[in-house]
C-alpha cells in the first residue's frame, strides 16, 4: 500500500492586538504572504501535479478561490489558508512522519511573517464567501465546464485532510469498487473526525457545519485511474482520469473534517484502510446520502443510527486490519473505540476548550497548541 495526505490549515495571527486572530481572504492578500512562502521544500518533486497555472507547487502551498482576468491568464487567490501535502510513501505512518516533518519546516516559515497554523473544519468566524468581484464572463464559463470548482463558497470556508491510498497490485475494477464503498460509509465515520462545531463567530447547533454545507457541494470520495482505460467508468461520478504515471490508482478520501491530532489522524488513515481491505463490508454507491450526512453533522454518535453504523464498520474495518497482520493499525483505531463508548467527537473537546479560553480553533499545528 502507499499513502499520501494532504491537510488545510487556517492562519492566525501570533501576537498583535489580537493573537489567534484568522487571517484570510477578508484581511490577507495573496501578494502580501505568498512571496513570504515561496522558498520551499518538494518544488521540483515529479510525484506532485501542480495545477493547471502552477502555483500549487512543492510540498505547501496556499489554497482558496482562484481568481482570473476576462482573458483568463490568473489575477488572485482568495486566501482561505495554507495546504500541506507529502509525497507518496509505502506507509501510513511514514506519511505521518513526512507530513509532520514539512509541517515543522512550514510553522517557521510562517513565524517570519508573525503568523501561524490553526486548525478547525470550517471558518468559524465568517458566514460567507462572496466572489468580490463578480464572477466575469471567463471565469462562469470555465467553472460551468469543470466540476473542481463546485461549492467553492463552501470549500473556500471549510478545511480538512485529503487522504489518499493506493495498492499497486489493484486493478481499475477494485479500486472503483474501494471508492464506491468508502462513499457508502462515509457519513458513518465523518463523526470521528468533527471538528466545526462553531459557525460566524458563534457556536452553532450542530457539531459540524463542515460537513452539513459540503454534504451537497462537493464529492467524499475520488478514484483516479489510467487515462488509457478510463472510459468503462467515466459515468461513474467518483472516478477521474489520472494526471501523472504514478497517481494511476489513487482513492482519495475527501470527508473527514480537519483532524486535531496525530493520533486521530493516524486513526483515520488506518479505518480508510481497514474499510478498503474488509469484504464484509456489503454498502456501495456513487451519489451523496445529503440527509444522512446533515444527520451525522448535527447529532453524531448521539443518533443511534450513525452510532451503530459505525460501530459495525469500525468492528469490520478492525477485523480485516488483524487478517492482513497490520496490528500498529489495530492498535491506532483504540483512539476511534473510545469515541464510540464515550459518543463523543473533537467537536466535544472544542466546545470544551472554547469555555475556558474563548478560542474558536485549535492553536498550532498538529497535535500541539501554541500562542
Amino acid at each position: 500500500m502507499r499513502c499520501g495526505i494532504e491537510f488545510e490549515y487556517l492562519l492566525v495571527d501570533l501576537a498583535g492586538p489580537e493573537p489567534g486572530r484568522v487571517r484570510d481572504f477578508t484581511n490577507l492578500s495573496f501578494e502580501e504572504i505568498a512571496p513570504q512562502l515561496e522558498d520551499k521544500p518538494g518544488r521540483d518533486d515529479p510525484s506532485l501535479a501542480t495545477g493547471d497555472i502552477g502555483i500549487r507547487s512543492g510540498y505547501w502551498y496556499l489554497e482558496g478561490d482562484e481568481r482570473a482576468h476576462e482573458d483568463g491568464r490568473f489575477r488572485t487567490l482568495m486566501v482561505k489558508g495554507v495546504e500541506i501535502r507529502t509525497p507518496p510513501v509505502p506507509d501510513i505512518e511514514r506519511a505521518i512522519q513526512s507530513m509532520l516533518s514539512i509541517e515543522w519546516q512550514l510553522t517557521a516559515a510562517l513565524a517570519k511573517a508573525g503568523l501561524g497554523l490553526a486548525i478547525a473544519g470550517f471558518n468559524p468566524v465568517r458566514d460567507r464567501y462572496d466572489f468580490d468581484p463578480p464572477l466575469n464572463t471567463w471565469e462562469r464559463a470555465e467553472r460551468a465546464g469543470d466540476r473542481g470548482y463546485d461549492g467553492s463558497h463552501v470549500s473556500t470556508l471549510s478545511y480538512g485532510p485529503d487522504i489518499n491510498l493506493s495498492w499497486p497490485g489493484w486493478n481499475a475494477a477494485r479500486c472503483l469498487d474501494a471508492a464506491r464503498k468508502l462513499n457508502a460509509y462515509a457519513p458513518y465515520i465523518v463523526p470521528f473526525s468533527f471538528s466545526s462545531p462553531f459557525f460566524a463567530g458563534r457556536v452553532w447547533e450542530g457539531l459540524s457545519r463542515r460537513t452539513y454545507a459540503r454534504a451537497a457541494h462537493r464529492p467524499a470520495v475520488k478514484v483516479y485511474l489510467d487515462p488509457e482505460t478510463f472510459a468503462p467508468a467515466e459515468a461513474c461520478g467518483l472516478a477521474h482520469p489520472a494526471r501523472l504515471s504514478g497517481e494511476v490508482g489513487r482513492i482519495e478520501f475527501k470527508a473527514f473534517d480537519a483532524l486535531i491530532s496525530v493520533e486521530l489522524l493516524r486513526a483515520c488513515c488506518h479505518l480508510l484502510e481497514g474499510i478498503c481491505l474488509a469484504s464484509d463490508l456489503a454498502m456501495r454507491s456513487e451519489g451523496t446520502d445529503i440527509g444522512l450526512y446533515r444527520r451525522a453533522a448535527l447529532s453524531g454518535f448521539a443518533d443511534s443510527g450513525i452510532r451503530e453504523g459505525a460501530r459495525e464498520i469500525l468492528a469490520k474495518a478492525t477485523q480485516a486490519l488483524r487478517t492482513a497482520e497490520k496490528s500498529p493499525a489495530v492498535a491506532a483505531l483504540a483512539e476511534l473505540e473510545e469515541q464510540m463508548t464515550r459518543e463523543s467527537t473533537p467537536a466535544h473537546r472544542l466546545l470544551e476548550r472554547y469555555g475556558r479560553t474563548g478560542s474558536m480553533v485549535w492553536l498550532g499545528g498538529l497535535g500541539k497548541e501554541s500562542i
